[in-house]
C-alpha cells in the first residue's frame, strides 16, 4: 500500500464518524494502574464482554474476530511495555516480557478467557514497576520492604518492621510515606490484600484459611479490609474468578 492510499483510507474513516480512545484518557489510566494508585479496571475482572466487542468491532485490527482480539492485545501489551519503562522497570526485563506474551498470545487458539490473560500481563508489569521503585528507595526503606514481602503470612506490624531494621517506629514511618508515598500500615494492609487476591485466584483454600493464613483475627475484618482495598469482598471476588475460568 503506498502513502497515499494509506492518506485516503484515513480521510474516509474519519469522514464515517471513526473515533479511536483518548491517547490521554489512556495515559491517565495506564499510569494510575502501573504505579499501584489505581485498581485494575473492572471490565478485567467481570471479564465485560463490551469491552471484547469493541476491540473486535469498533477499532477492528483484522477482518476475522480472534485474529482482530489478537492483534488488539499484542498492542495492548506493546503499550504496557513502554509505559512501565518509562516509570522506571527494568528495560530488558520489559521487552523480555513483552516477547514472551506477545509470543504466548499467538499461540493460543482460544482467547476467551482475554481479560484474566490481560490481568495476569498488567500485574506482571505492575511488579517490574515496584522492583524498579524499591531500587530506588533508601537501604532502610528497601529492608523495610523486604522484611514485608518475606512475612506477610502472619502478623505484621509497623512497630515489628522498625525493630527488623533497627530504626524507631515514628521515624520509620516518617521516612517510608516521604520516599513510597504511602504510610507504612496502608503498604502492609495492600501488599496482604494482593497476596489474598493471589490466594483466592488459586482455588486451593477457604477464606477463612486464607484469613488466618495472612495474619487477620477475625473473617469479618480480614472481609471488611479486603473490601476497602478491592471494592468487593473476598467471596464475590472468588466466586467471579470461578465463574470466568469454568
Amino acid at each position: 500500500m503506498s502513502r497515499r492510499q494509506a492518506e485516503e483510507a484515513i480521510k474516509k474513516m474519519l469522514m464515517s464518524g471513526y473515533g479511536h480512545y483518548s491517547r490521554e484518557e489512556e495515559h491517565k489510566q495506564l499510569m494510575a494502574v502501573l504505579k499501584g494508585h489505581n485498581p485494575l479496571p473492572d471490565d478485567l475482572a467481570n471479564g465485560d464482554k463490551k469491552q471484547l466487542d469493541k476491540a473486535i468491532t469498533q477499532f477492528p485490527l483484522a477482518a476475522q474476530p480472534l485474529r482482530a482480539l489478537k492483534n488488539s492485545l499484542i498492542c495492548s501489551v506493546a503499550v504496557i511495555c513502554r509505559y512501565a519503562a518509562d516509570l522506571g522497570a527494568d528495560d530488558e526485563k520489559c521487552y523480555a516480557l513483552s516477547d514472551y506474551y506477545i509470543n504466548e498470545i499467538e499461540e493460543h487458539a482460544d482467547m476467551s478467557n482475554w481479560n484474566i490473560f490481560l490481568e495476569q500481563i498488567l500485574r506482571h508489569y505492575i511488579d517490574l514497576v515496584r522492583a524498579g521503585k524499591e531500587k530506588r528507595y533508601s537501604l532502610p526503606i528497601q529492608r523495610a520492604i523486604r522484611y514485608i514481602h518475606q512475612h506477610l503470612y502472619g502478623p505484621c506490624r509497623p512497630h515489628e518492621v522498625a525493630d527488623a531494621v533497627k530504626l524507631h517506629a515514628n521515624y520509620l514511618s516518617t521516612l517510608f510515606k516521604a520516599e513510597t508515598g504511602v504510610s507504612l500500615s496502608q503498604f502492609i494492609r495492600d501488599r496482604k490484600m494482593e497476596e489474598a487476591k493471589n490466594l483466592l485466584r488459586s482455588g486451593e483454600y477457604r477464606i477463612s484459611e486464607i484469613a488466618e493464613m495472612l495474619g487477620y483475627q477475625t473473617l469479618s475484618y480480614f472481609s471488611k479490609v479486603f473490601h476497602q482495598v478491592h471494592g468487593c469482598s473476598p467471596r464475590h471476588y472468588a466466586v467471579g474468578m470461578h465463574e470466568e475460568i469454568s
